[in-house]
């Protein structure tokens, strides 16, 4: 007979009868004697309890334990050992209403229809469109303290949805941080004891049995596949420290941090959630699909878990494997940052991220900017999921498995499992190999403390292969002679200040000056990568004339610009989709000539070569008109301005500011001609008025009497890059022919010349002086596309410090949804064609009035 021994007793669910207390110890000596007997390593079984449920007994790896279950459904103690628990969350999906509390309130929220059909199937009855609950009055965690109310002047209780919005973070993990801000809080039994309240995602008994058996040994890599019980966000967004989701060769999605060095973990998830049967059947039972949306961009319902706080947690994970230093970040903490919410920005797969950084160089004091860019190779693991728990091996001889049997025995059941070491410890038994753990086992101490130390500091291998690097790809200068209160305006987010904060470019020491061309901000929309740069140049210069005047001008379009005076570029700032930058000069001179054909004479123009005489010539004109407008101005001035909204961290107002101080305007219309070159001779006789000289060619006949008939006898053809355009070919066919109706139509009056019939224009020259302007301008914004805000003046707060000598600051915001297929974003600026306080929107969604930056929760389809 085999001797009792000491065994850990895990109950799942319900609570245990004396009956089945004493079925499990009649069972569990049974279990122990047969093992025995059989001489087997490991031995699992299952058995019924008799008031109900079941229980496993389990000694495997040199671990006896038993397991039982009621199954009960009641509110279930999660506790944080490690394993996967059989649970998963359930989320809500909307937009927050009311974040900051007053008297008692409640967060409000209203849900999207997909939200409230999942919830009402799961609860059994209707639940309302909005909602009012203490499941989402969740302060900032302590790791944000400009969230919260400690730094709040206002007396109303601030939630985490009051600040720390999906827009701060960047790529997949804003679409996280919108996803997980829908779980709320997870410590159900400090929650009112309502159905919505204390919700959570239920699933049919069959799969919930078949999931269960998969994952109920699985020991998770760094997370506990819980959401955190007081639903409050953990991941960072700043430039001291950055979270991010990077996915591997194999789409597996990695949590990033950038920090002292870039590290990577598995994206801590819900574990059942990523098992292919539940995937099948939130497609084909529940239609869900929002939970489908999250499956497919993660693969599985992220918990929201980040990386360990506690910086010996933290080693203990790298030390296990499943925390992987990537790479280093070069010299970036060695400089400043343009503001502090300024993390890395990523795009959607995670390889690649952007961030700037600036210092004062040494020599001259000025400010040197630097741009860094960020490239991950993150490789898949078979470990990715957690481990399962570690059968000793059959291919290790009889004594190995005794060995290992008897060496883990004597200090595994001393790990506290529910210490991050200790979880961090047995993950790590489970990923050596027995190798390793045999070779300890035979220079081992006795002391389970010992051997707990050992293995503490055991650094495994890491369960993944990665590589990476962070280089500095493009650096400039930022300088202005201006003092702060007339430099050129960009505009940071200062959240603790509430205001958009503008960058100071005074140098360290004066009579310093450099030509500047910078990035001073970078950031991903999607996958295209956008810049916002600085540029100045001090030099002035005499601007070439352009035009594209010709010789001759005669029917076309022309221009010509000229310039009086130095010229000067204006517009400090540009960026990828937009450069207003111009050259300004004190006086500019605008022409444009407009040349259109007004046709030939009515008739041809004849005039005898001089008195007496018989020859003469015939010739004709074509005309044409010249429209002149002249636009002189002086004074003219631009200003281009920047603002990084709030809760925007990847997103830019661009704001242009332009007039004059006089301008003058004048107009003509003038009519010019230019002979054809076709002319023709002709010749007469006349007793008196014509009978000298004479043609080479006189074959008219009859012959002339008294000026009757008048013979045109001769075409000539002169043609010439002046006439090119009054060449229509010849227009007298078949000579000699008659023109004495041109020439000499009355028998008893003589024209020494004549004809011709210029086309009716009627010319005119004015101009007028035109007032100065002061209200040019214009306001884009740069979020999923360039959007165009107005075609006004901004307002002038764009332009001007903030703050500034008075004290008065300028702030902006805006909001957008990352997680689903709803497109929708919205800035703090006034759509000019709605009602007062309506917000210019880019997409829809009906959840919001577009009044104010929103914080939507869980995934938004409409």
């Amino acid at each position: 007979m085999t001797g009792p021994k000491p065994y850990g007793l895990h109950v799942i669910s319900g609570e245990l009868t004396d009956k089945d207390l004493d079925r499990i110890a009649s069972v569990t000596h049974r279990f122990l004697t047969f093992k025995d007997a059989a001489e087997l390593q490991n031995l699992k079984q299952v058995y019924d309890l008799p008031d109900g449920g079941y229980f496993i007994i389990q000694d495997m790896g040199g671990i006896f334990r038993v397991i039982a279950d009621k199954q009960v459904k009641h509110e279930v103690e999660l506790v944080r050992d490690g394993l996967v628990k059989m649970f998963i969350p359930m989320f809500f999906s909307g937009v927050i209403t009311r974040s900051m509390l007053r008297g008692g309130q409640k967060v409000a929220l209203k849900l999207t229809e997909q939200c409230r059909s999942r919830l009402s199937k799961t609860l059994g009855f209707e639940v309302a469109k909005t909602q009012v609950l203490e499941r989402f009055t969740i302060e900032a965690h302590h790791s944000f303290i400009e969230f919260s109310n400690m730094l709040s002047n206002s007396s109303a209780l601030k939630t985490q949805y009051a600040g720390q919005n999906p827009g701060w973070y960047s790529g997949s993990m804003a679409k996280l941080m919108q996803f997980v801000g829908g779980y709320g809080r997870q410590d159900f039994e400090n929650l009112p004891d309502t159905p919505v309240e204390r919700v959570r995602f239920d699933l049919p008994e069959f799969l919930s049995k078949t999931l269960w058996s998969k994952y109920k040994s699985v020991r998770l890599p760094a997370y506990s596949g819980l959401p955190h019980s007081d639903g409050a966000f953990r991941f960072d967004y700043k430039w001291k420290k950055t979270h991010a989701v990077a996915f591997d060769n194999q789409n597996k999605p990695w949590l990033i941090e950038v920090s002292d060095k870039v590290w990577a973990m598995p994206l801590p998830i819900i574990p059942l959630t990523a098992n292919p049967m539940f995937h099948e059947y939130v497609a084909d039972k529940l239609g869900d699909e929002e939970i489908l949306e999250v499956l497919e961009t993660f693969g599985a319902m992220p918990s929201g878990e980040c990386f360990p706080e506690n910086r010996e947690d933290f080693n203990a994970w790298v030390r296990a494997g499943v925390i992987i230093p990537v790479c280093d970040v070069a010299d970036f903490h060695q400089k400043s940052s343009f503001y502090d919410a300024c993390g890395w920005s990523f795009n959607t797969r995670g390889n690649n991220a952007y961030n700037t950084a600036y210092h004062y160089d040494e020599t001259t004091g000025l400010i040197y900017s630097s741009t860094y860019k960020l490239n991950l190779a993150l490789s898949s693991s078979e470990k990715y999921y957690g481990l399962d728990e570690v059968v000793l091996g059959r291919d290790l001889p009889k004594q190995d498995r005794e060995t290992l049997t008897r060496y883990l025995s004597s200090f595994i059941g001393s790990i506290d499992n529910t210490s991050v070491r200790g979880q961090a410890l047995l993950f790590k038994l489970r990923h050596v190999a027995h190798s390793e753990i045999l070779n300890r086992a035979d220079q081992s101490s006795t002391r389970a403390e010992t051997e707990i130390n050992y293995w503490d500091m055991y650094e495994a291998p890491a369960i993944a292969t990665h590589s990476g690097n962070v280089n500095q790809v493009y650096g400039g200068y930022l300088f202005h002679p201006a003092p702060y209160k007339a430099q050129p305006q960009i505009k940071f987010p200062n959240y603790i200040l509430d205001f958009c904060q503008s960058f100071d470019f005074t140098p360290l020491q004066p009579d310093w000056s450099v030509r500047c061309d910078t990035i001073m901000f970078a950031y991903y929309e999607g996958d295209n990568i956008k810049v916002v740069k600085y540029f100045y140049d001090g030099a002035q210069f005499y601007k070439n004339v352009d035009s594209n005047y010709e010789n001759p001008m005669i029917v076309g379009r022309w221009y010509r610009n000229s310039t009086e005076g130095m010229s000067t570029l204006a517009g400090h700032f540009y960026i990828t989709d937009m450069d207003e930058r111009a050259e300004l000069a004190p006086t500019v001179t605008q022409t444009t000539i407009e040349g259109r054909d007004a046709g030939y004479d009515s008739q041809p123009f004849f005039s005898f070569d001089n008195f007496f005489w018989r020859p003469g010539t015939l010739w004709r004109n074509r005309y044409y008109t010249h429209l002149t407008k002249t636009t002189v101005t002086s004074g003219t001035y631009k200003d281009v301005a920047v603002v990084i909204p709030m809760y925007q961290r990847n997103s830019s107002l661009y704001a242009v500011r332009e007039g004059y101080r006089s301008k003058s305007y004048s107009e003509s219309l003038q009519l010019y001609s230019v002979q054809d070159p076709y002319i023709y001779r002709y010749w007469t006789h006349d007793p008196i008025f014509a009978w000298r000289g004479g043609l080479e060619v006189m074959k008219g006949s009859p012959s002339p009497k008294e000026g009757d008939p008048v013979w045109v006898e001769i075409e000539i053809y002169g043609p010439s890059e002046t006439n090119d355009f009054a060449d229509d070919g010849p227009w007298i066919q078949g000579l000699p022919a008659d023109y004495t109706w041109l020439v000499h139509p009355k028998s008893n009056e003589w024209l020494h010349s004549g004809g011709g019939g210029a086309p009716k224009v009627n010319t005119y020259a004015t101009g007028y002086s035109i007032p100065p302007k002061e209200d040019g301008g214009r306001l884009y914004w740069d979020t999923t596309e360039l959007v165009t805000v107005r075609l006004t003046r901004p307002d002038d707060k764009y332009f001007l410090p903030s703050p500034d000598e008075y004290g008065f600051t300028m702030y902006r915001d805006g909001c957008k949804v990352f997680m689903g297929q709803t497109i929708y974003a919205n800035i703090s600026e006034q759509d000019e064609q709605k009602a007062p306080g309506v917000r210019k929107i880019f997409g829809h969604t009906s959840l919001v009035d577009h009044q104010a930056a929103y914080h939507f929760i869980g995934v938004i389809h409409e």
